[in-house]
């Protein structure tokens, strides 16, 4: 990979990016995205102008998922009664893998940090999910800096 950022997070935006794979293997969570909007303070941005990147990898290190979380929704019906409400739901051990392998091709709503920890929200067909990762740091990788067409 050609650019490479540590504990820069705050300088991309994920809203809308699109989740191709997540990975963990020695304490390690590598994610890999498409569609990631890279702000112009991105110390290698410099165009200093919004761009975006395809195959972009984050790896997070020391530490590895916490819980993925199927996130809880309401139903309604057209006169707008409650019809049904579902709870959030903690994965298993034995669900995450698999439900990490349905998170592909979902869209990301956002990746944050909240002190030792990093959240994704990412945007099922009628309801999200929640992947928490305990990590130390953030490694951020990509090849190449894309233009951001003009609607």
């Amino acid at each position: 990979m050609k650019f490479h950022t540590t504990d820069e997070l705050n300088t991309f935006l994920f809203e809308g990016a699109v989740l191709n794979d997540v990975e963990t293997a020695n304490g390690r969570v590598k994610i890999i995205l498409d569609n990631v909007t890279i702000l112009p303070e991105n110390s290698c941005n410099r165009d200093v102008r919004k761009m975006r990147a395809n195959a972009f990898c984050i790896t997070f290190t020391d530490g590895g998922i916490i819980r993925l979380v199927e996130e809880g929704y309401k139903v309604f019906d057209a006169d707008g009664n409650l019809r049904q409400t579902v709870e959030d739901r903690d994965m298993s051990e034995e669900e995450i893998q698999a439900g990490l392998r349905e998170l592909a091709d979902l869209e990301v709503y956002e990746i944050s940090r909240e002190e030792d920890r990093y959240i994704m929200i990412v945007d099922g067909e009628d309801h999200s999910f929640r992947l928490e990762i305990r990590a130390e740091h953030d490694y951020e990788e990509w090849n190449k800096f894309l233009s951001i067409d003009s609607m």
